[in-house]
């Protein structure tokens, strides 16, 4: 992808302003533009260094694989009763009752 199409480079113009603005001075444009662009890239470097500092740190770790919270546990037979999202929502209940009736009859004509 061409940096100008992922919005990583603006180019902008001094003539580009606000109707009504005059035209801005291209000896005060042209600096700022720059710093700018120096600016936010390095702000994008140094968040691009970070993410990989982190990955390397998650791939060296040798926990990393062990590590499990709810949202990564497994679901029980009965983990539709359970789960908050189901539990504790108006439409939960009749969902889980829905999705039982399908695979009860879906599982039903399979076997025949």
């Amino acid at each position: 992808m061409h940096p100008l199409q992922g919005g990583i480079l603006r180019l902008r113009h001094p003539s580009e302003r606000r109707p009504g603005l005059p035209r801005e001075n291209a000896w005060i444009f042209w600096p700022r533009l720059a710093a700018e662009i120096v600016y936010k890239h390095t702000i994008l470097i140094h968040m691009i260094a970070r993410l990989l500092l982190f990955k390397i740190a998650i791939a060296r770790d040798p926990n990393a694989r062990m590590y499990t919270d709810q949202a990564l546990t497994p679901v029980r037979d009965d983990g539709d009763e359970t789960l908050d999202l189901f539990a504790k929502t108006t439409g939960g209940p009749s969902a889980i009752s829905h999705v039982k009736k399908v695979a009860k009859l879906t599982a039903a004509g399979q076997s025949t």
